[in-house]
């Protein structure tokens, strides 16, 4: 394996580690496999020959490796915050599925660990890194379609199988956790001022104890408005749009893209329309290109770790909202005082 590589472990041989994840991974110049990890050894075994890789075990094994860089957590979403902390006292750089946490509280201390540990922790919205997205912005960026106003995304799929972790309270089920992020995380990419207030509806399942469709309504410091829609047992929808003074911009795929799927921005002006192609593009690719960059130095730094308390800042004020039926007001968050100095340390090879 080249030296200059990130090397990645694995905590968890999940479905999307299977499907999306690892197949990224083996197209990667920026990093490659070192080890992988399952609470099933046998389940471990057979990922490991399946990837051609030597080093399989349990989720410690993964941790107490020295030749592992950095963890790739895919574990059910109750599951992530002690796996997180795990890697990070073991001074392994985190990219963690979405969302890492279920509250800005337990967001908030992983973040100040890792800054202590001087290690990284990346948010798993692949999505953001798809080349569309950027696309949109510099359509907003360049007044193609005037002043953005207001947001509208959705996220909803079929209903899950029986036996999905989705469907399970106490590992952190319901769409809530699992799909409303998405639209709320493609909000604050394409609006560019804070979110100030949060006003969210639910509907719960009786039977399984878990939200099946929720909503939320965001107001923005600069008066923009989003609705951010998610919910299972629906029709498929993956899309948001962005409606401006003067024209409208629509994703026809916006969150979940097949690495071989070309997709398209619909772009509606006064004049007229027109559709814009997005040539296909591996979303998961372009992560862990990014991920593996910022870490070993090849790549400028952003704040992940401030996007993470932006996200779950809006994600807890929604929840109460959800809970207490009203309004829950947005504070702001301020990366630098509430976990240490910036820059992060730079990548060292143990």
């Amino acid at each position: 394996m080249s030296s200059s590589r990130l090397r990645l472990g694995i905590i968890a041989c999940s479905g999307v580690a299977r499907r999306r994840f690892l197949p990224a991974l083996k197209t990667s110049k920026a990093a490659c496999l070192q080890h992988l990890g399952s609470r099933d050894r046998v389940k471990a075994e057979k990922f490991a020959h399946d990837q051609n890789c030597p080093r399989f075990g349990a989720y410690e094994d993964v941790l107490n490796d020295p030749e592992v860089d950095a963890v790739y957590i895919s574990t059910p979403v109750a599951l992530h915050e002690e796996w997180v902390r795990q890697a990070a006292l073991h001074g392994k750089h985190i990219l963690c599925e979405k969302p890492v946490c279920t509250s800005h509280a337990a967001a908030l201390a992983l973040a100040k660990l890792c800054r202590a540990k001087g290690v990284r922790l990346m948010e798993g919205y692949a999505f953001r890194f798809h080349p569309q997205h950027a696309l949109a912005r510099q359509i907003i960026a360049q007044n193609q379609i005037g002043r953005p106003g207001f947001f509208s995304g959705e996220f909803t799929y079929p209903q899950p199988p029986a036996g999905d972790f989705r469907l399970n309270p106490e590992l952190g089920g319901g769409v809530f956790h699992d799909a409303l992020g998405y639209p709320v995380a493609a909000a604050m990419m394409m609006i560019a001022s804070a979110p100030v207030a949060a006003s969210c509806e639910w509907v719960m399942d009786p039977q399984i104890r878990v939200d099946r469709c929720a909503a939320l309504r965001l107001s923005f410091a600069g008066g923009e408005i989003a609705h951010c829609l998610a919910g299972f047992g629906l029709h498929y929808r993956s899309r948001y749009a962005v409606l401006g003074t003067t024209g409208r911009l629509e994703l026809e795929r916006a969150y979940a893209v097949s690495p071989d799927k070309a997709t398209g921005l619909l772009v509606e002006r006064e004049t007229g329309g027109e559709r814009v192609e997005v040539p296909a593009a591996d979303q998961f690719r372009l992560m862990i290109d990014e991920f593996a960059g910022q870490i070993t130095g090849s790549r400028p730094p952003t704040d992940w770790e401030g996007e993470l308390l932006q996200q779950h800042l809006v994600m807890d004020c929604a929840l109460q909202s959800a809970r207490e039926s009203r309004t829950v007001r947005v504070p702001p968050v301020n990366t630098a005082s509430q976990i240490g100095p910036w820059p992060p340390p730079s990548f060292e090879r143990k």
